[in-house]
């Protein structure tokens, strides 16, 4: 493939503030990045240039520059500049006085990843922080982006643009926040509300008249929910995209990242539609979860995110609310939509329970929301606050609604933090939020911060739920409980993983590294069902013996034991079949949005 390499841009004479934009450009060739940018130095003895170590919403650090090679730098006349490495992302440039600096590099991406660029023989995606390189001190600058691509390429972006082959940004928050699709997929478009949505999917072959039947109806029937929980009458863009990846390959998740005009979205195909186009079960949520995030957390933002700094972590105590409550909102939005039933949405809430119960120790969403950078092994509490986040917000909705009988709710709290804060250029704070909280009738807001909020204790089901007549029931349950975690082995034997305390198998002696081979007088291998066959052969025996046969450093032991049992809960939330009238007014208050 012939490999396309930019041009030198010269510096156009114009207006003050077009003087001072940096221009960039962008060609695709041989499955990597060329990117070419133009800085003006106005005769400063030395550049710094960066590439972000993170992407807003992403919460891990990525540190993009590892994907950079080939750097260089030279002056307008096009003569080679001495540079350096100041840090593990920042460029040093000694300018020699120019009064521009032009810097190039090639960027070769190797990750599926929701932040992070790809390439493959006809497509390319990345977003801004990516490919996009900032001067230190210079984040208010606008920017001007150009495309060199092959032959029969296209470009959608975020961008502002085009205007003579010209995309532009206002500054460099908003060109790090622009997801861009080059090359070849497809691209279709609605009005939701008056203002045009696109749908960029690759493959195209994936975006069948099924699925884009289906991807149309859920997007067309989501935009103007959600604009009416806010209040606002209008949406905060002129044109949106959906930008859809969808793997064919092996790939461990599907997920989506917020942009405050777009969504990136990637999906295992599987998950994405049947063969039918009928769209997976996570697709209306992931949609719908990233729509809301217009709102909450790409423009309602923490304070301390509040702006951002593209080097290092931001710690804030308020991702649940960024996140879960978002989660939230998004299932309401289904709800509310007609997308989802009565029933659907809260057998989503009891997933959602069931997730946080299932946690191997207490912990608060605040800690969580600490915690994300880092991906605990033991509690992920990273993702854990997306589930209790959502749960707390439906607790916090139903309990403001039951206290004013039904004439305040959580979605003005909502419309609030936007006022009062977005649109007054701040982020706000817990204290904000609970001062809101307060605001709407929210009862004793200081006592449910304390315990459910930083606190650990177990979230309050059975007494907040009933007031919209929810009926939440824990039904014990019990099952014979051999107390392992294993995996297949090498060898296709069962290799254990960890031991439960006070389990059969712990009262055995098993230990981590085991390799499992007979339990009784079942065999084990991993090509086997033994599970079910254990429980069968064994189901009411309890406080029998039993023996437990592993291999363990190349020797085959019998362990002794006994059948056991544990009794665990299954849990049900329903509606109720004769509610109050308080209590349907607040299920259709909270159901409807009226």
């Amino acid at each position: 493939m012939r490999r396309f390499h930019c041009l030198l841009l010269v510096p156009l004479l114009a207006s003050p503030l077009s003087g001072q934009a940096v221009r960039y450009e962008v060609s695709v060739a041989q499955n990597q990045f060329h990117v070419t940018a133009d800085f003006p130095t106005t005769g400063k003895d030395t550049l710094f240039v960066s590439l972000p170590a993170w992407s807003p919403g992403n919460y891990e650090i990525q540190n993009y520059a590892r994907y950079v090679h080939g750097f260089g730098a030279k002056n307008a006349s096009g003569q080679a500049l001495h540079w350096d490495r100041a840090d593990k992302d920042t460029w040093r440039v000694a300018t020699g006085k120019a009064d521009h600096v032009v810097v190039n590099f090639d960027y070769s991406p190797d990750t599926i990843d929701l932040s992070v660029a790809r390439t493959v023989e006809d497509f390319g995606e990345f977003l801004g922080t990516n490919l996009f390189m900032f001067e230190e001190g210079q984040l208010a600058r606008p920017a001007e982006v150009r495309f060199r691509l092959p032959a029969g390429w296209q470009v959608t972006t975020a961008l502002k643009g085009p205007a003579n082959g010209v995309y532009r940004a206002a500054d460099y928050h908003e060109l790090a926040d622009a997801m861009t699709f080059v090359g070849k997929y497809s691209l279709d478009s609605l009005q939701a509300d008056e203002k045009w949505i696109r749908i960029a999917v690759w493959p195209a072959a994936d975006y069948t008249p099924a699925v884009a039947r289906n991807l149309r109806n859920g997007v067309a029937k989501m935009a103007p929910v959600q604009n009416r929980i806010m209040g606002t009458g209008d949406a905060p863009y002129d044109v949106y995209t959906i930008f859809f990846n969808v793997i064919h390959g092996p790939i461990g998740f599907g997920g989506g990242l917020e942009h405050s005009s777009s969504q990136y979205d990637i999906m295992p195909a599987l998950a994405f539609a049947d063969p039918l186009g009928n769209l997976g079960d996570f697709m209306y949520p992931l949609l719908s979860h990233e729509f809301f995030h217009l709102w909450n957390v790409k423009r309602i933002r923490p304070a301390e995110m509040w702006p951002y700094d593209y080097h290092a972590e931001q710690y804030t105590p308020l991702l649940w609310w960024s996140e879960g409550v978002t989660d939230y909102y998004a299932d309401l939005t289904n709800l509310r939509s007609g997308l989802w039933s009565p029933n659907q949405f809260l057998e989503n809430a009891l997933s959602n329970i069931q997730q946080v119960e299932d946690a191997p120790e207490p912990w608060s969403v605040e800690d969580g929301s600490e915690a994300t950078w880092i991906k605990e092994v033991y509690v992920n509490s990273s993702q854990l606050y997306y589930p209790k986040g959502s749960l707390l917000g439906f607790l916090l909705d139903i309990s403001i609604r039951d206290a004013t009988d039904n004439a305040h709710n959580l979605d003005e709290v909502m419309r609030a933090l936007y006022t009062r804060y977005y649109r007054e250029n701040k982020g706000f704070q817990t204290a904000d939020l609970l001062n809101q909280l307060r605001a709407t009738g929210m009862p004793d807001v200081d006592g449910f911060y304390r315990r459910y909020i930083d606190g650990r204790d177990s979230l309050p089901y059975e007494t907040v739920f009933a007031k919209a007549g929810l009926v939440f029931r824990r039904n014990p349950v019990s099952s014979l409980f051999l107390g392992i975690s294993a995996a297949p082995s090498p060898s296709g034997g069962v290799l254990i993983q960890a031991v439960t305390p006070g389990s059969a198998a712990a009262e055995a002696g098993i230990e981590p590294g085991d390799v499992l081979t007979r339990i009784g007088d079942i065999p084990v291998s991993a090509s086997q069902d033994w599970g079910t066959a254990f429980r069968s052969r064994y189901q009411g025996k309890v406080g029998q013996p039993l023996t437990i046969t592993v291999q363990r450093a190349g020797r085959t032991l019998t362990l002794n034991t006994t059948v056991r049992e544990r009794t665990t809960s299954r849990l049900s939330l329903d509606r109720a079949p004769n509610p109050t009238p308080k209590q349907a007014k607040i299920w259709q208050g909270l159901a409807s949005g009226l």
